[in-house]
């Protein structure tokens, strides 16, 4: 993966740097909320009493297992072996971009940044960024971590509530008011921006038998802000946010992902699956 600050400069994160944090507390709802325009698709896994039970009792226990000092030196062969597990367990999904993506004209891009609310560990959340990678597209993730100091705010004012994924698309009336619910994501944007390529319907099927794999197999990674994360300050936010070249199934991407996540540090990603033509890009900028 190659991440850049806004002078295009390339910098390298090592997994050593990779951090946890503390245990989350829950905001509370608004009295009021905006009428937010969402579709939902029946029988959505985020609906699902057994999925938000199955959240709820295994991010503890994750946060238990993967605990201590996040910023303290680690294994890098066994974190880039479990991350490499995790990849492998999600297979195909989120390596390769859809020939029909590869073929899209530019005139059938985005042409306003799509954003989207996300947290790494989260298996829904997962397979949004799947979506993205295979659909070759550019978006800016805005990290929500568990104790998340600005971004949960976020999205708690525009959609009322606190779940997660979320994802506002300024290019379309369906999709600038925000929307929730992975499903709906996914097939709204293979809709909107797939060029004619079919849905994946595995992305969403397989989310039971194997998404929790990544989430199990990084315990505790890409879940909570670390305690010790700076504070910016609007002002202080750089004017462009950091860029990430990366595709999802990648497992080294996988890590500089994670330490983003736990950082609450908001970045522009450019997918560059299998296939993709942004690889030359990522060529020239990075030198090799």
């Amino acid at each position: 993966p190659l991440l850049e600050t806004r002078n295009m400069a390339a910098v390298a994160l090592d997994p050593n740097g990779i951090t946890a944090g503390r245990p989350s507390r829950r905001a509370k709802r608004p009295a009021s909320r905006r009428r937010l325009l969402t579709a939902r698709a029946a029988g959505s896994n985020e609906d699902k009493p057994t999925a938000q039970s199955v959240l709820s009792f295994l991010c503890p226990l994750l946060k238990a297992f993967g605990g201590g000092d996040a910023a303290a030196p680690r294994n890098r062969t066994l974190e880039v072996a479990t991350s490499g597990f995790a990849s492998i367990a999600r297979l195909p999904f989120g390596s390769k971009v859809d020939e029909a993506c590869i073929a899209r004209p530019a005139s059938a891009a985005p042409k306003e940044r799509i954003i989207l609310y996300e947290f790494e560990a989260c298996p829904f959340c997962r397979r949004v960024r799947e979506a993205l990678s295979q659909l070759d597209l550019t978006v800016e993730v805005r990290p929500c971590p568990k104790d998340a100091v600005k971004h949960r705010a976020e999205v708690e004012a525009m959609g009322g509530k606190l779940t997660f994924p979320f994802l506002v698309d300024p290019n379309t009336d369906a999709g600038k008011g925000g929307m929730y619910e992975s499903e709906d994501i996914c097939r709204y944007l293979y809709r909107n921006y797939g060029n004619g390529a079919e849905f994946p319907e595995g992305i969403v099927s397989t989310t039971v038998l194997t998404g929790w794999m990544p989430t199990l197999l990084r315990a505790g990674r890409g879940m909570t802000r670390y305690a010790n994360a700076a504070t910016h300050r609007e002002k202080d936010d750089p004017i462009e946010p950091l860029t990430l070249y990366n595709y999802e199934g990648n497992q080294f991407a996988r890590l500089v992902r994670e330490a983003l996540c736990e950082l609450e540090l908001p970045h522009v990603l450019f997918n560059c699956g299998k296939g993709s033509p942004r690889r030359a890009t990522l060529t020239e900028v990075a030198g090799e």
